[in-house]
């Protein structure tokens, strides 16, 4: 049984470095709660109580019995059976070997061997527990696609009033932002009961701005022709810029030789602020307008440049958190431009690049912020126009107060590639986040509805085994074993001979002191029978066995009674 009880714990040991006994779950409620860690507690204390009782029992028996048939003092017998009575009991018993040591090694035996008891009962309620932890499961729930296929833009599709609301979207954060993050929209969750993660799509939205070469411009006309894709020019209206600006040419300016009107996939863009480009390309790419002061009269040569930004978009999977149906992994962004380059026309069919770039580029809705020069030279710009500038860093309101001082337009701002490419890829990402918020009714799109993968969390409970409380019982085990075989002679026992009485109590003694004279003989001298005075006369050796004889000749045996005494 002690072996049984060692392998015991060694399964334990296996489960839990292989955490086998985390299959063991329940559901988190009040009852289970409640209910199954009392159950467990009461379960392991009854067995280990019931298992060690017997343990205890057995091992008594059969230690006590192999004292008697050995050759032992009389005092010894003694303080081994008295130290069987109980822990405190086999302590008094080794205090006691420090006056007459009669058998040291014997009642230290079973001081351990019960002390170890103790340690099992003691770590029997705490060795397996329940506890809680935050459990994972996969689940779907319905979501709204953050982004607007080419199936949501029709020909009707008007996005541009909607360009009025994008220097709003930058001041909205937490939940009522939910489904864009920078440059990105995602799909977003319409439950928020459930706790965990979600896999959705998350599509990225990019730009690649270039310069465009050999623009034809005529100050006359205010017109300019300029490059329409890899052959094809078109005339646009070409207003004079003041100095650090940016303006989106509209597309209802392309009229091609038929008078129709053709949408450019993406965006055409003027810009007056400085580029830092090689001079050697400066001629090819820029621009010179003149832009006349009233009043004073004086003509001052402004260089602008002609820019095309191409939109793109790249989808792929994000982590959304249920609760706060905010982004939480962060999406790949292509590479930024770091200088500039000329523009390599191509032509595209997606419906959203022609439609974003159509919204950005609308003239109606006004910035209110004009710049008048000559009768040919009034300047306002756009919305959108002012919104791309504050991204980059201009403040439209404050060139109109230097304007209105009567500051030169001298530019002083130099435009870095990435900061335009993220700019318009920005208001593109709004643009579209906004028209799905607004929704067909309000003059947006109606987003459409789709499905996610959830990893919701919860809370459960699991088996779990505490390592300390089982490295004790493991340990005390082993050690029960060893004091077990030591003491009850396991390996050199004698099955011919066994004890003339089972165990040595006050019966037993009577009786031993009535059929062993020497014994009688020597307690007969004891006038105070005191308990250093009785261990004292005790020290002579006794051995109480009974041998069994076998008689072939009637096929029978009969008992031999032996005694062994000697005098100190």
């Amino acid at each position: 049984m002690h072996g049984m009880l060692v392998m015991i714990h060694t399964v334990l040991l296996v489960f839990y470095v292989r955490h086998w006994e985390h299959q063991v779950t329940f559901a988190f409620t009040p009852t289970n709660n409640d209910f199954w860690p009392v159950v467990l507690s009461a379960s392991l204390q009854a067995f280990y109580t019931i298992y060690t009782a017997v343990l205890l029992f057995l091992t008594q028996r059969l230690a006590i019995s192999r004292t008697l048939v050995r050759r032992v003092t009389l005092t010894a017998v003694h303080d081994i059976s008295g130290a069987w009575a109980g822990l405190g009991s086999a302590l008094t018993s080794v205090w006691r070997q420090t006056d007459i040591p009669a058998s040291w090694w014997t009642t230290s035996a079973v001081a351990a061997y019960l002390a170890n008891i103790t340690v099992l009962h003691v770590t029997s309620s705490t060795l397996l527990q329940f506890q809680t932890f935050n459990a994972s499961m996969m689940t779907s729930v319905p979501t709204t696609l953050g982004w607007l296929d080419d199936s949501s833009y029709s020909y009707l599709t008007d996005l541009g009033p909607i360009t009025t609301s994008l220097p709003v979207v930058n001041h909205l954060t937490g939940l009522v932002s939910a489904g864009l993050s920078n440059t990105t929209l995602y799909d977003t969750l319409k439950t928020t009961a459930i706790a965990g993660n979600a896999t959705v799509n998350a599509t990225t939205v990019t730009s690649s701005c270039g310069l465009v070469p050999n623009v034809m411009y005529s100050a006359n006309t205010s017109t300019a022709i300029v490059p329409f894709g890899p052959v094809a020019t078109r005339v646009l209206n070409a207003s004079t810029l003041w100095s650090d600006q940016i303006h989106i040419i509209p597309w209802m300016e392309y009229e091609d030789s038929y008078g129709g009107v053709s949408k450019l996939p993406g965006v055409y863009l003027m810009v007056s602020t400085l580029l830092g480009i090689d001079p050697s390309v400066q001629d090819e790419v820029a621009v010179n307008m003149t832009w006349v002061i009233p009043d004073i009269g004086t003509t001052y040569v402004i260089q602008v440049y002609f820019v095309y930004c191409s939109l793109s978009a790249n989808t792929t999977d994000g982590v959304v958190d249920m609760q706060t149906n905010s982004l939480l992994s962060p999406t790949s962004i292509s590479q930024p431009s770091t200088q500039w380059e000329m523009y390599q026309f191509g032509w595209s069919n997606t419906s959203w690049q022609t439609q974003i770039g159509s919204a950005l580029a609308t003239p109606d809705s006004s910035s209110g912020i004009i710049f008048n020069g000559t009768p040919s030279q009034v300047t306002e710009l756009s919305v959108a126009d002012e919104y791309i500038m504050s991204l980059i860093g201009l403040n439209l309101t404050e060139e109109h107060t230097q304007f209105g001082d009567g500051a030169p337009p001298i530019s002083n701002f130099t435009l870095r590639p990435d900061e335009l490419e993220f700019a318009v890829a920005r208001s593109a990402a709004q643009l579209i986040w906004l028209a799905g918020q607004m929704g067909a009714a309000n003059g947006g799109i109606d987003p459409s509805n789709g499905t996610a993968y959830v990893n919701e969390e919860f809370i459960a409970l699991r088996l779990n085994i505490n390592l300390l409380p089982l490295a004790f019982a493991a340990s005390a085990s082993v050690i029960m074993l060893g004091l077990a075989l030591h003491m009850t002679r396991a390996f050199n026992a004698s099955h011919d001979s066994q004890a003339a009485i089972p165990n040595i109590g006050v019966l037993q003694l009577l009786w031993l002191g009535h059929r062993s004279a020497s014994i009688n003989e020597v307690l007969e001298y004891v006038q105070h029978p005191t308990e250093i005075n009785l261990r004292r006369a005790g020290m002579i050796d006794v051995c109480l066995t009974k041998t069994i004889l076998d008689k072939e000749e009637f096929g029978s045996s009969t008992d031999s009674l032996s005694w062994c005494s000697r005098l100190p």
